[in-house]
């Protein structure tokens, strides 16, 4: 494991600025980003771009140290952009994680835990992305390929199992929730009080949800809302004016304006439910403050209504629920660690397994056919394969002594051990006795 590792920036040490100087731009190419590995002296390489971090998770063929590794990766990027991707120069804004940390880094990314909204559901999207873009460029296959599928797995975890990213903390995603699943149990129109920045931003939520849903933008400037929907041919504007006079047949209504009065009041709310079906529901979200909509509207039966200071405590109180489960999901990570070490140790002692197998082997083959031609030539053909039966069996019984050793050492200090030893085995001459040995 000590030969993976991240270089990156993210919101915890550079500015917005700095972050979107250090991207890679959109249409970066594949070829090129096989290149930055290679000047990189990257055997593995996975790059994660998102408005709050830029990194590069790699895997070198041997030993690697931070500076020199900057180094190339600065002069790298610069070669391969034009100057226009450049990491901050202060080394105290981009850090360099080796070995387990790197691996926990990626394991706290992925599951949100890492990010500036705590357990908010992007980031595991966009790392699956970036691993997809690096096997589609082959710079995947080897350690940080299974290390990347051990965060996924998880990322999962966390998400079915503790309540970090069940609960939303902003007013954005409280709404969407919301939203969606009333465009899935209704099949009514939806009205937006207001043109602005709230009433946008709802539009895009909508639209998000389902593409094809009949909608009225209402405000006092009919022109700002028809700038709202330009190019929407299932979307149309009216006047607020109108709207308040004849309420429409819909069966959502978001009221976002910066009016400082109630704008819907119970006898228009009451009109709205009756204009549809009655097994259809009437949702209203009021995201204005002070309130557009008269909060006694939602004891009329089928109509419910979420009003933005009831969205506040929910958002406040489920931000408290996340920060109590952190505790839990940090313990997940520690446990995913210790399975990724097992498996990858077992993974590093394949090879020495085998070369350990053949060197044994190969002494015990010596041995066994140098008695058989000395010492036990009177031996008949069933007593010969017996001891050529029993010396296969201790060969594999003796190769389990320095492999557990090896596991042993390997797991207190580092892969290194293992390396070393196998560096041993292809220096050494086999051992064992030669020209036949003793009889």
């Amino acid at each position: 494991m000590d030969r993976i590792g991240v270089a990156g920036t993210s919101y915890r040490t550079a500015d917005m600025k700095s972050l979107a100087q250090a991207a890679l731009p959109a249409d970066f190419p594949r070829e090129s980003l096989q290149e930055l590995a290679r000047l990189s002296g990257f055997a593995e390489l996975v790059y994660l771009g998102t408005c709050n971090r830029v990194e590069f998770y790699y895997r070198t063929e041997g030993p690697h140290h931070s500076r020199n590794l900057l180094f190339h990766l600065r002069r790298s990027l610069a070669d391969l952009t034009n100057g226009s991707c450049q990491l901050p120069e202060d080394n105290d804004a981009v850090y360099v994680h080796r070995g387990q940390a790197a691996a926990r880094h990626l394991f706290r990314v992925t599951s949100a835990l890492d990010s500036m909204m705590v357990g908010e559901a992007q980031i595991a999207g966009q790392a699956k992305d970036a691993h997809e873009r690096a096997h589609e460029a082959d710079l995947l296959g080897g350690f940080l390929d299974q290390v990347f599928h051990e965060a996924f797995h998880l990322a999962k975890r966390i998400r079915t199992e503790t309540e970090l990213t069940r609960r939303p903390v902003s007013l954005v995603t409280l709404v969407e929730r919301k939203l969606h699943e009333h465009l899935s149990a209704s099949s009514s129109p939806v009205l937006i009080l207001g043109a602005g920045e709230m009433a946008s931003q709802t539009y895009r939520l909508v639209r998000g949800g389902d593409r094809d849903r009949k909608l009225l933008i209402a405000n006092r400037n009919p022109n700002r809302a028809e700038e709202m929907v330009a190019g929407d041919a299932n979307a149309g504007f009216l006047s607020l004016d109108s709207v308040l006079l004849e309420p429409p047949r819909v069966g959502l209504v978001v009221a976002a304006t910066s009016s400082e009065d109630i704008l819907l009041e119970n006898q228009q709310v009451a009109a709205i439910r009756n204009s549809i079906p009655a097994d259809e529901p009437v949702l209203l979200v009021d995201l204005a403050l002070p309130p557009n909509i008269d909060p006694s509207c939602d004891q009329n039966e089928g109509v419910e209504l979420h009003g933005i200071e009831a969205m506040r405590a929910q958002a406040e109180k489920n931000r408290t629920l996340r920060m109590a489960e952190i505790d839990r999901c940090e313990t997940l990570v520690e446990h995913q660690l210790l399975i990724l070490r097992r498996r990858m140790l077992d993974r590093a002692l394949s090879p020495v397994a085998r070369s350990l197998h053949e060197s044994f082997r190969d002494v015990a083959e010596r041995t066994v056919q140098h008695a058989l031609s000395k010492r036990l030539a009177h031996l008949g053909d069933g007593d010969r394969e017996a001891v050529e039966g029993m010396a296969a069996d201790l060969v594999k019984r003796l190769v389990q002594v320095p492999l557990r050793g090896l596991k042993g050492a390997a797991w207190s200090h580092s892969d290194a051990v293992l390396d070393g030893f196998l560096r041993g085995l292809d220096d050494s001459d086999g051992g064992g006795p030669q020209n036949g040995g003793r009889g």
